[in-house]
């Protein structure tokens, strides 16, 4: 299991407890210092400073007292952004009509497309690109994908 998942596990009751939605988390860094970016949400309001100190304060005492964790480590929270990478395909549900770019591997070679999100599955995403094509990405290909802001 990925340290991610893991770390999912532990703290995402707590933000559970505190009104957020967790989002996300990223991992990054050395061995033996380790950056947790922890992404979270709100479906009442948008995430402000508040928000993430609170989260914050909560979940770093969480990971401060886990055996999981035997690396430094600095905590980072904050909102998933207006132009939001996509943890899981479930994630995408609320996000149809809107513009996506989406990484896949196809035929042990990764690529990607940018376009419409067209649907939403268990099994699959569609994708309408830019040439007006209808691109299905099946779920054991999907790898990430990111929403793109049209202002």
């Amino acid at each position: 299991m990925k340290i991610e998942n893991e770390i999912e596990g532990i703290i995402s009751k707590d933000i559970c407890n505190l009104g957020y939605i967790l989002w996300g988390i990223e991992l990054s860094g050395k061995n033996n210092s380790k950056l947790i970016r922890v992404y979270i949400d709100n479906e009442d309001a948008p995430i402000n400073l508040g928000d993430c100190e609170k989260v914050n304060m909560q979940i770093k005492e969480v990971l401060e007292n886990t055996e999981l964790i035997n690396f430094n480590f600095s905590l980072e929270v904050s909102s998933p952004g207006i132009e939001r990478t996509f943890f899981n395909m479930e994630q995408l549900k609320n996000f149809r009509e809107q513009t996506i770019l989406v990484k896949f591997e196809e035929d042990s070679r990764k690529d990607s497309v940018l376009g419409k999100l067209l649907s939403v599955s268990d099994n699959y995403i569609e994708v309408m690109n830019n040439k007006k094509e209808s691109i299905k990405i099946d779920a054991n290909s999907y790898i990430t994908s990111k929403l793109i802001y049209k202002g």
